[in-house]
């Protein structure tokens, strides 16, 4: 089998360097914060001036001088494929007019600037609505005249679709081919995808395909003999070995921080599903005994950890009522206990229409941070199947692991890193630790307009659904639209059902509706429209106002929980007032909320309960603590998510090459995309 190394070579990726510790970590910290400091952004603004400059002398030319000096600039950029700065401001300057007659989309000053970030392999935080689309495809532009591959990585399959079409105008006029790689692509369309100058495609379909090759190099599809990678070159092997990619060199994430930072962690597999056999057997059993368990009695669940405690005699008992067969691996006391906890965690921790949804006799995962169905997901280690028991759906048969990476390692072995985002400023230093990449943020085209009303906190549930339902039939009445953001398919069904009662039309877009997610959340800013959504649904797709709705105020966007992330809150909110429109933002939010739940100290809590039932207590003093409450139980959650994504790091660095299961992750921590 060839080794990691030679694989690495032969697929043109780069090495995966170990985090720097101890006085390395605090000299490589140190230059993470020049890199990005304020002198970056100026330097760039300075090259963008210049870019600008230039244009306007481009946009002078005739249509046989701008293909010359397009041909130019790219032979030019082919014969130093790794040094930018002698072609970055002409080639930017070229490629922003050739965008301009093709497209019609004049590139405003500051995407001039987000694009020269990209290109020089910077993370950019660009405001939703401020035009990343274009910046990314200049900067992509760029980067594939060097005759290197680039990948443009977006959100979801619909967004690499709609783009490549969109764009292959202006990608065919400056010289290049453009492709896309789908969940549906056929093998055949995925080699012409990736054999395209730039290819359009999403983190788990690269991520997918990087596997495939690295498994084909290393044998373990071969049938009859093994590839010997001694004779292999570089622009023999995709045709010789019959691999996908032509190496990871570019990268440019749209909507950035969900690949890196949301979804770093989720391990991505290649499995095969073995035949049905006893495990199947066991969850169903041991579902049938947790489901007569008492909480408090029986066991304790930590709902901050999503830990289950079984010390107590009563569950040793519990466990000897699981028929199962006393042999081998079930003869084990403690391996009944095992499987007991496992569905308690199911019962406790896992709850239909909020991690899961059932389709077509199936559990589907839910991203709970876009809401958004994960159907090639599943949950590891017999997980997935005690919920299937739990929900009396027929049982799967547990998946043996043929490949493994995580998305965190996945995009470190990339030559070059860069992309955009509407929130990265909160992971920035985060970001420089794990992938190596600075952080700038581009300023605004125009001055933002959105109003932030603030929070209003309710002790419980049924009085804040009293207040939302109160805002919501208001801003109606003055018929401004409403994008009304919940975490869960249940929390947006139960406002839907509020909504119903006032007579309303709606529209709900959830993991049960996610086909119609483009069009309906493009129509969120008409008269009167009010869309209920899982958070950031449609995200990367265009909220514009109907003509009028300007006057009302813009689109009214309502958080009706908060996230373990402030910044995935501020991404709603950003929802809000784009590109100079007028918008507002309005959080109502409960003691009961399960970030306040599971973060919160106990005492905290209660004491924030009483003040907001309190009578006598003023409102500034409850509205003060739960301010408080929200900031801390956010930062212990964001604590616990970072403490994770490094352990993760750190075992990954220690087992490089390995295709099992990565030991030591957090029990929680079970999802995984299967392939």
């Amino acid at each position: 089998m060839a080794s990691p190394t030679e694989i690495q070579r032969t697929l043109h990726v780069r090495r995966s360097e170990p985090i720097p510790e101890g006085l390395n970590a605090l000299y490589y910290n140190l230059l993470g914060r020049f890199k990005r400091g304020p002198w970056a952004l100026r330097r760039i603004k300075q090259r963008a001036d210049r870019i600008e400059s230039l244009r306007e002398q481009f946009e002078q030319l005739n249509i046989k001088e701008l293909n010359a000096r397009l041909r130019q600039l790219q032979q030019q950029r082919r014969s130093r494929p790794t040094a930018t700065d002698p072609t970055l401001e002409e080639g930017l300057a070229l490629l922003a007019v050739a965008a301009h007659r093709e497209l019609g989309l004049c590139a405003y000053p500051v995407q001039i600037m987000a694009a020269t970030a990209l290109v020089t392999g910077f993370l950019t935080e660009v405001d939703t609505g401020e035009g990343k689309t274009l910046a990314l495809a200049l900067a992509a532009a760029y980067n594939a005249w060097s005759g290197l591959p680039c990948h443009v990585i977006t959100a979801n399959d619909y967004l690499a679709a709609r783009d490549a079409k969109y764009l292959k105008k202006f990608y065919t006029r400056v010289g290049l081919t453009v492709g896309h790689v789908l969940g549906e692509s056929a093998e055949e369309e995925r080699r012409i995808g990736y054999h395209a100058n730039i290819t359009y495609t999403t983190a788990k379909e690269v991520a997918a395909d990087y596997l495939r090759d690295r498994m084909r190099l290393s044998g373990l599809e071969a049938i009859g003999t093994r590839l010997s990678l001694a004779h292999l070159s570089a622009a023999a092997g995709p045709v010789e070995t019959g691999v996908l990619q032509r190496g990871l060199y570019y990268a440019l994430i749209d909507e950035a921080d969900n690949s890196l930072i949301d979804e770093a962690v989720t391990p991505l597999i290649i499995s095969r599903v073995l035949e049905a056999g006893e495990l199947e057997l066991a969850c169903s059993r041991s579902w049938e005994v947790a489901a007569s368990l008492v909480e408090g009695l029986d066991y304790a669940a930590e709902r901050s950890h999503k830990r289950i405690k079984v010390e107590s005699e009563r569950i040793k008992l519990a466990a000897d009522r699981i028929q199962l067969p006393q042999r081998g691996l079930w003869a084990s006391q403690t391996r009944r206990i095992e499987l007991l906890t496992m569905a308690l965690e199911a019962r406790e921790f896992f709850i239909r229409d909020v991690q899961y949804v059932v389709e077509d006799q199936k559990v589907v995962i839910v991203d709970e941070a876009t809401g958004r169905p994960m159907p090639m997901r599943s949950w590891r280690q017999g997980l997935h199947q005690m919920i299937e028991a739990k929900e009396h759906l027929p049982i799967s048969g547990v998946s043996e692991t043929i490949a493994r990476i995580s998305f965190q390692d996945f995009f470190r072995k990339y030559q070059q890193l860069a992309g955009a985002s509407g929130t990265v400023r909160e992971v920035a230093a985060e970001i420089w630790q794990t992938y190596g990449v600075p952080t700038v943020l581009i300023p605004r085209n125009k001055v933002c307009q959105r109003r932030f009303l603030g929070y209003r906190f309710y002790p419980d549930q049924p009085q804040k659904l009293a207040g939302l339902e109160a805002e919501i039939s208001a801003r109606h009445t003055c018929k401004q639209p409403i994008l009304v953001g919940t975490r869960s398919v249940e929390a947006s069904e139960t406002i839907s059902s509020l909504v119903d009662t006032q007579g309303l039309v709606y529209c709900v877009l959830n993991a049960k509706k996610h086909q119609e997610e483009a069009l309906m959340v493009s129509r969120a800013g008409q008269f009167s429209q009010i869309t209920i959504a899982t958070n950031m649904a449609g995200r990367g797709t265009d909220i514009h106002l109907e003509s009028g709705v300007d006057r009302l105020g813009g689109l009214h966007v309502i958080s009706t929980e908060p996230h373990e992330s402030a910044r995935v809150d501020r991404q709603l909110f950003g929802r809000a007032a784009r590109q100079g429109d007028p918008g507002s933002a309005f959080a109502f939010y409960s003691a009961n909320d399960e970030l306040f739940v599971r973060f919160l100290n106990p005492s905290m809590r209660r004491l924030w309960i009483y003040l907001l039932r309190s009578q006598w207590s003023s409102g500034w003093l409850a509205h003060w603590g739960g301010q408080c409450a929200l900031f801390w139980a956010q930062r212990k959650a964001q604590a616990q998510a970072r403490r994770r994504r490094k352990q993760v790091m750190k075992i990954e660095t220690q087992l490089v090459g390995s295709l099992g299961f990565t030991k030591g992750v957090r029990r929680s921590n079970r999802s995984q995309v299967t392939v």
